[in-house]
């Protein structure tokens, strides 16, 4: 009767123990795609064409668009994609930096797109770029809202291009060198985080060339 038993259960034991070896195997080949086939984000900042140019904004005027550089160097496409801009930094004359209070952290906006959130980026694809500021034409700023009290008139301010621009102007930067505390993330790649350092000397140049050289500077920090 006992032997019956098992002999009529075997069956049934051995479905059961091939269903849990089909799943592991299933989860272990899921967890070594994982391990082998995934997006690698890359953010680089290079002050040159067609990274950062000079193009026409609202009203006709002048502006410098100052871009920021993202690939996937991984063998997985990268999905919805989003640039946080954490924290800004001003060095003070004694070289030490102190927090710009006036700043609230929010996600910057990708070029062409104009949104915050890139939907993919494939991998060994050109770079796409997320638009990090720009710096109109003095002479039209208050035309555009983009005046701070004590800057003079003939003076240019650096506009970050965040996904909504604030009422208490935290957008808005003055002359000066900067810290931004940087994430770049997907939702199926980690954050990785970057310090990018901008020395913004507060001259508009009609010339492209100079305006580049003379005018703005940035580079990624460790």
């Amino acid at each position: 009767m006992q032997h019956s038993f098992w002999y009529d259960a075997a069956p049934a034991w051995f479905a059961g123990l091939g269903t849990f070896v089909l799943a592991f195997v299933a989860i272990f080949q899921e967890w070594l795609k994982r391990l082998f086939v995934r997006p690698n984000l890359l953010l680089n900042a290079i002050v040159s064409r067609p990274d950062c140019h000079k193009t026409k904004f609202a009203m006709g005027a002048d502006v410098y668009y100052f871009r920021l550089r993202v690939e996937n160097a991984g063998n997985d496409a990268a999905r919805d994609l989003q640039v946080y801009l954490a924290s800004i930094e001003r060095q003070r004359a004694d070289k030490q930096y102190e927090v710009v209070k006036r700043f609230i952290p929010m996600s910057l906006k990708w070029a062409i797109l104009d949104q915050p959130t890139l939907p993919v980026l494939l991998p060994r694809m050109p770079p796409r770029y997320c638009d990090f500021a720009h710096v109109t034409d003095p002479q039209l700023r208050r035309s555009i809202a983009e005046d701070l009290p004590g800057v003079k008139e003939n003076s240019p301010i650096l506009a970050l291009n965040l996904e909504t621009s604030p009422n208490n102007r935290g957008h808005l930067l003055e002359a000066g060198v900067y810290k931004f505390g940087l994430k770049l993330a997907a939702s199926n790649h980690p954050v990785r985080d970057y310090t990018l350092e901008v020395d913004f000397k507060g001259i508009w140049f009609d010339d492209e060339d100079q305006m580049l050289r003379d005018g703005f500077g940035m580079r990624l920090i460790d």
